[in-house]
């Protein structure tokens, strides 16, 4: 009964609203309408406010009455399954895609993506991760550099896109965004990780990003340090360290 109750709440068809409307008290249809229409009405601006609080960078991007057509379209194609709504939005990005009024941000897929991957990370269980100072004493300790094993933080994410999103989002972590110098045509490199309690972001370059996927499939330093010329190991791990990124570090 509250399955079919809820497909019909999200239903735009006919068939749908009358089925509800016989389920609910009122002296006459008109009344049991206006009722109806309260009601769905106020799910609606519920979940769009959810959706807004989820992709706050690609709300802010649009703009409120963008952003709250395309959600009501999103929540009528894609209703809540569960009344937990955490991993709300997870087909956000695609639909967003194929969003006809949106097709000219053709970044605003990507940005949405990485929206929700930031908020599932938030929302993920925290896994222990080394401190700076920890893992400065654990370099220290190490006698031998070609034995060093580096271990990323399994919720660690890498990400390369084809779009400026990753110095989009972080901009619009300022009350005055300043995109005067951003070229979202330009494709970036990303860590996302747990930083504390929520997800975090970090722009990386394409040297740090090859060493950190090498990484990801053996930790042993050794392997996993790239080719290029202007990858610098020590800037990288001073980088690593203060963003609390390794599980661990020790020497094989």
């Amino acid at each position: 009964m509250q399955r079919q109750f809820n497909q019909a709440l999200f239903s735009s068809t006919p068939e749908a609203r009358d089925s509800l409307l016989q389920d609910i008290r009122g002296d006459n249809m008109r009344e049991c309408n206006q009722r109806l229409n309260v009601y769905r009405n106020n799910v609606f601006v519920s979940l769009m406010d959810a959706l807004g609080e989820v992709f706050p960078v690609c709300k802010q991007v649009v703009g409120e009455a963008f952003f709250n057509a395309m959600a009501r379209q999103y929540i009528e194609r894609h209703p809540p399954t569960s009344p937990i709504l955490s991993g709300y939005g997870d087909q956000f990005s695609e639909f967003v895609q194929n969003f006809f009024p949106a097709q000219s941000l053709l970044y605003l897929p990507c940005l949405c993506d990485v929206e929700y991957r930031l908020l599932q990370l938030t929302h993920a269980a925290e896994v222990p991760t080394l401190s700076l100072e920890a893992a400065q004493q654990r370099l220290s300790q190490v006698q031998n550099p070609e034995a060093l094993r580096l271990h990323l933080d399994p919720q660690c994410e890498l990400l390369s896109v084809p779009f400026a999103v990753g110095s989009l989002y972080l901009a619009h972590q300022s009350e005055t965004p300043n995109l005067n110098q951003l070229d979202i045509a330009q494709n970036e490199y990303l860590l996302l990780a747990k930083a504390g309690l929520y997800g975090r972001m970090y722009l990386i370059s394409a040297a740090e990003f090859d060493f950190l996927s090498a990484l990801q499939s053996d930790p042993s330093l050794s392997q996993a340090l790239p080719d290029q010329a202007d990858f610098e190991l020590g800037q990288t791990l001073a980088r690593l360290m203060t963003w609390q990124v390794f599980h661990d570090i020790q020497e094989s």
